[in-house]
């Protein structure tokens, strides 16, 4: 989930969603429902965003599309553009709808294993026997800063150049990865967090957790691709190096 390429919007986003924890007094459970909720907003506008520059920008990539689906090629840019609707909104609904699924999925072990109030919503009869849509409005209205927070920690990855890979980008990120690690600290931070400030420990826990959300790192691609095109052009340079010194030796062989 957390695309950590703009340090200040990372820090905007703990900063908020600090602020609201500490002021509203969230509990610990409300805290992990409000990670899934983040994580179900940043999925939807990862889709959403990604149809969006798709549809603007169909007719500017014409080029792009010849040269990955060959059979496009015969298509004119007009029936082209015409026909990339349909597509794009059929593959946005599908992507839709299955992060919703995924999500009530994930919904059913909180329901389990962080249970709260109103429980006919979050209990354990409660998530299960809902319809999704109106437990997500619940927590939108009541934890819209964690919502808006992770939009903008995560603004850099709604402005990627490659929006048909922007909507599985959510499965691509390491967010699982830091969900198992916040899974494992919350024990010890709330053993901690107990000792040492007692009855404000669930804010203090909350804290804690909301630094590993925004400010773990994550692995770059982009930086692999960077490091290969500058292997490539080190290996470019070293052989026109080579390759001159050859030709003059063959030069002055010939002299």
């Amino acid at each position: 989930m957390k695309s950590f390429l703009n340090p200040a919007a990372a820090l905007i986003g703990f900063a908020l969603t600090s602020f609201f924890a500490v002021t509203q007094e969230w509990s610990v459970q409300k805290f992990c429902w409000s990670v899934w909720l983040a994580g179900l907003f940043y999925s939807w506008t990862c889709v959403i965003t990604a149809a969006i520059q798709i549809l603007l920008t169909s007719r500017t990539q014409k080029e792009y599309y010849d040269a990955n689906v060959p059979f496009i090629k015969r298509i004119s840019p007009e029936v082209f553009t015409i026909g990339i609707i349909p597509v794009t909104l059929l593959v946005g609904f599908i992507a839709l709808y299955l992060y919703c699924y995924l999500f009530s999925f994930y919904g059913l072990f909180l329901s389990v294993f962080a249970e709260m109030e109103p429980f006919s919503l979050f209990g354990r009869n409660g998530f299960i026997n809902s319809d999704f849509f109106t437990p997500v409005t619940y927590l939108a209205v009541n934890l819209w800063p964690m919502i808006l927070a992770t939009l903008i920690a995560n603004a850099d990855d709604f402005l990627q150049k490659k929006p048909w890979e922007r909507i599985l980008f959510p499965f691509k990120s390491n967010a699982i990865l830091r969900i198992h690690i916040m899974t494992i600290a919350l024990p010890f931070f709330m053993m901690i967090a107990w000792v040492l400030f007692r009855t404000a420990y669930q804010s203090v826990t909350i804290i804690l957790l909301l630094g590993i959300f925004y400010f773990l790192p994550n692995k770059r691609h982009k930086d692999k691709t960077i490091n290969s095109e500058n292997a490539n052009q080190k290996f470019g340079a070293a052989r026109m190096g080579f390759d001159s010194k050859k030709f003059s030796t063959d030069e002055q062989g010939k002299a």
